[in-house]
């Protein structure tokens, strides 16, 4: 299965993204959007994994990350990658708080440990992808810098892992396993 663990985003960031999407359409700009049920900040991206392996994998995390302490971040704003001069992805921003960092680098040992691979994008920008860009307006960099958002906490208490199937229609994510820092790694049956 095609697998990434994430931190799942709340309501109201799920809000405010859909805000700016909508923004960025009356803009000009043309992407392939994420559905607000499937916004979150990923943590690494694992590709192709089989089941025994993901779930040696969630066991070692929950093993690693019990006790980690429940901690927040905030919305800090809207932010791209861009290539060249064209814009690639449009994402909101998270603040990179020293806990965040931690747990990153806290799951990447981990990772490594275990010989697990996973997607190395560089430094860890923490970010929630709002899409994708296929087409883009002239003068798009000075359209955007107008775009605020407001300070939203996000709890953070625990990671999701995620299987995503990819359809015509865009990805499909279901999630795997749910792991609390407090303890509790609940795996999904469905």
């Amino acid at each position: 299965m095609r697998t990434f663990i994430a931190i799942d985003v709340n309501p109201e960031i799920r809000e405010v993204a859909q805000e700016v999407i909508d923004k960025l359409i009356s803009m000009g700009f043309k992407a392939t959007w994420t559905k607000p049920e499937n916004l979150h900040l990923t943590l690494f991206f694992l590709g192709e994994m089989d089941e025994k392996a993901v779930d040696s994998m969630a066991h070692a995390l929950q093993k690693r990350l019990q006790g980690f302490p429940s901690f927040s971040t905030d919305l800090a704003g809207f932010g791209y990658f861009k290539f060249k001069h064209s814009p690639r992805v449009l994402f909101l921003k998270l603040e990179p708080t020293k806990s965040l960092q931690r747990l990153f680098l806290e799951m990447k040992s981990e990772l490594n440990k275990n010989k697990i691979k996973y997607d190395e994008q560089g430094n860890f920008v923490p970010h929630v992808t709002l899409g994708r860009v296929k087409e883009y307006p002239n003068d798009w960099e000075k359209l955007v810098e107008g775009i605020q958002t407001p300070k939203i906490t996000l709890v953070v208490d625990g990671i999701t892992i995620y299987s995503s199937t990819l359809t015509p229609q865009g990805p499909i994510y279901k999630w795997v396993y749910k792991l609390k820092f407090e303890g509790g790694l609940i795996k999904n049956v469905r």
